[in-house]
Formats: C-alpha cells, structure tokens, sequence
C-alpha cells in the first residue's frame, strides 16, 4: 500500500506541540505568538518528517501562495545559481517555495513581479541588482519587496560592501607593482556597478596612479562583448599591465582577448574578477577574485523578506562583507609586451 503522506497533525505530535502552533508555523504567523524554541522544534520535526504543507490548501484559507521570487537581471550569470541555492535552502526552512525570473527591461516588471504580486500567485520578490522601482512599483512592492545589491528609499535592502572589494583588488595589484591598472565594466546602470567604476577610480587617485580612458571599457554581459571591450583595452601601443573586471563573467573575454593578443596571464597581464562563482576555478590560470559568497546572500536576503512578509520591525539595511581570493591570475608587473595589434599597427 501506497504510505501516506506526513500531516500537520503528525509534526504536531513528534514536536510534543499543538496542531494550531504548527498552522500558525507554517502560516507565516509564529512571530509574537510562538517561541523561537518552539518554532525551531517546529522545523525540526517538519524536516524529519519530509513535511510539506499542503499549498493549494494553503492559498485558499491563508489567501498565500507560499511562493516567492527572485528577479535578476541575468539568469545565465553563474553567481546567481549560487543565491538560488542559499534562498531555497532557507525558504525550505520556512515551507515556503523559490523560483527565478529575469527581469532585463521595464516592461518586464508589470508581467513578471507586479502582475503576480497582484494577483497573489506570489507572496514577495527579492529584487538582485536592479534599478529603483518607480513610484507606482513601489506601491505595489513595498511591503512584500526587498533590495539585494541595490537600495531604495523606504525598503529594506542587503547590501555587498563592493567600496571594500574593489579596494582590496587595487591594493593588492599595486602590491604587485602595478601602475597601469585597466577596468573592464559592466555596461549596465546599476547603482552596484557605478560603485564599482567610483571604487576603481577612487583607488587610483588615492595611490596617484595614472586614469586612462583608454584604459577602461564598458561590455555587456555576455563572453563576445568583454572580448571586443577587452581587445580596445589590450591593442593600445601603452596597454595596461593588469585588469580589473566587475565580474568574473566579463574576466572571460578578458582571457580571450589576451590569448587572441598573445599575451600570457598573469606573465604579461594580470586580471582580477568580483563573484567566485564557478568562473574562476574553470578558467586557467584560476581567477584572483573578490569573492562574493552567493548562497549566503540568498539566505540572508530571503531570512530578511521573510521578515518583512510578517509585518516584523526589521533593519533598513545589512551589509554583507567580501574578501579577495588570490590564485594565479594576478604576477609582479613585469615591463610591457607588445601586443599582436600592437605590431600590425606598426607595420
């Protein structure tokens, strides 16, 4: 015979606790009303029993669909398959649900988010680098949204402190006695990525290093786009002895370009990434990069939404600390070789 499936009343009974703490658990309503004792025994036994609440029933009587979103710009981009993880992971905990949608251009938010917060398919969204919702977005998110990598008056937003990354990765290429330090962006306008240019900027005046637009160079999100930026940044006659790239995505075309230059990481060039994501170790030599620990994001912004869905009094905002990984993409500065654009330019 087919087992059946656990029930509420069976979590109930393995926690030692009533039926109803269980409902008001997995109902969204334990703050204030449920020690964080009991609600954690609550969990406990839920997971022991591989528990699932049922969700159609839920949406009915709860008026919850106990799913939520997360909206990111680029879905390919493999440091958000790390904050999938970490969001899941938490959501589980909770018995709620996660799916991803990228959203690329504004039209996309009334289909995507604000449609499906309307209708109560969704219960919140976790908005990933992205501009500033307008002000009839905000009405519509504000209480059921938060920011990630990005912030917005009147919501409660995580934070990465990119200002201390990039200034890690200056520091650390200056240390290696590079002066001419090149900046492959992201071509996105993002508040994350302005304070990337901003930080790499502001390193260099800092360090009275020479700023070369020539030097820098915006690429879309996409392997081709960093090689051809990456190409412009390398075929100068006085190209830089090292690249810093605003992802480890961007890094790619950077390798590429180099190869294609013949020019040899890090003997001739060094280049640094901002992720960790699986990127880095892929790449050969791997990556020196700022590392942003993806499935902790995910956890701690959902942990936060999941907060902010309960009417709890929660912190503006969080600041989420990162550290440069080095491996062997970055080398002392060695003086300049000629590019292969370099010699076609000189014939």
């Amino acid at each position: 015979m087919k087992k059946s499936s656990p029930t509420s009343l069976d979590v109930a009974r393995l926690a030692g606790v009533s039926q109803s703490a269980v409902s008001l658990v997995f109902g969204g309503k334990a703050t204030g009303r449920i020690g964080k004792r009991t609600e954690q025994a609550i969990l406990t036994a839920a997971r022991g029993l591989a528990y699932r609440p049922n969700s159609a029933a839920q949406t009915l009587r709860l008026g919850r669909s106990r799913l939520l979103i997360i909206a990111v710009p680029d879905i390919d981009n493999p440091y958000f398959a790390g904050v999938l993880k970490g969001a899941e992971r938490e959501a589980r905990k909770h018995g709620y649900s996660v799916t991803m949608a990228a959203v690329q251009k504004n039209r996309d938010w009334q289909t995507v988010i604000l449609d499906a917060l309307l209708s109560g398919s969704v219960d919140g969204v976790l908005l990933f680098t992205m501009h500033p919702p307008t002000m009839k977005e905000k009405r519509i998110l504000r209480g059921k949204a938060v920011l990630v990598d990005a912030s917005s008056e009147g919501f409660p937003s995580v934070a990465l402190d990119i200002e201390a990354g990039m200034r890690a990765a200056m520091l650390h290429l200056q240390e290696l006695g590079h002066t001419r330090i090149g900046h492959l962006a992201a071509g996105i306008g993002a508040e994350t990525f302005t304070l990337r240019r901003k930080s790499y900027l502001d390193a260099l005046r800092k360090a009275k290093l020479p700023i070369q637009t020539a030097w820098q160079a915006d690429a879309p999100f996409t392997i081709s786009g960093a090689f051809e930026a990456a190409c412009q940044i390398l075929g100068n006659r006085d190209r830089p002895s090292a690249v810093v790239c605003d992802s480890d995505v961007l890094a790619v075309g950077v390798y590429k370009a180099a190869k294609a230059l013949q020019l040899t990481v890090p003997d001739d060039l060094s280049v640094v990434g901002i992720d960790d994501s699986i990127i880095a170790l892929i790449l050969d030599p791997e990556l020196t990069t700022v590392a942003i620990p993806a499935r902790s994001v995910g956890q701690q912004a959902l942990r936060l939404l999941l907060e902010v869905l309960r009417g709890s009094d929660v912190p503006s905002s969080s600041t989420v600390p990162l550290e440069l990984v080095i491996r062997k993409s970055t080398a002392p500065a060695r003086p300049a070789k000629r590019s292969k654009l370099q010699d076609k330019g000189a014939m």
